[in-house]
């Protein structure tokens, strides 16, 4: 199977995501991060009941926790982002890339009919996806591709 062919018919499903990682709006912000630290996760979706409502990341801890202080005790819900980017579970992989990309994100929260989160999939996913259709190209690369080597390695 071509790459065109399956990012045209592949779903998140085919490729396989992440089972969500989730924690209620109310939950504490350090116990939210403790959670994401112990469990090496990179981000975790919020919910309100079974609902989905959010999505705390990396990059949210980075960008509205750290540095901040008395925040520790605070609700997840204050420094979540609401309304992220969201797809429903049986997307097209060529549109979840389209995604991830569009919107400068690294993870993509997967809801069901019901606006029940179902997984994640993430850029690290999609490249491993893409590099199981070009191996070599992708696994042959250099450490540090801009560099071109003065000479030819070998005799």
């Amino acid at each position: 199977m071509d790459l065109r062919f399956a990012l045209e018919n592949e779903t998140v499903a085919d490729v396989g995501y992440q089972p969500p990682a989730t924690v209620q709006k109310d939950e504490t912000i350090q116990s939210t991060v403790a959670r994401m630290r112990r469990e090496k996760y990179g981000c975790i979706l919020i919910l309100e009941g079974e609902k989905f409502c959010g999505i705390f990341t990396e990059r949210d801890f980075l960008n509205r926790v750290l540095g901040k202080e008395n925040l520790n005790d605070r609700p997840i819900s204050d420094v979540m982002t609401s309304k992220p980017t969201i797809a429903i579970e049986d997307i097209y992989i060529h549109e979840a890339l389209n995604l991830l990309h569009k919107n400068g994100i690294r993870h993509l929260p997967l809801i069901d009919d019901q606006h029940r989160p179902v997984g994640t999939i993430s850029v690290k996913r999609a490249v491993n996806f893409l590099a199981d259709y070009h191996p070599t190209t992708v696994y042959n690369l250099p450490p540090e591709p801009e560099t071109i080597p003065a000479a030819r390695d070998g005799g």
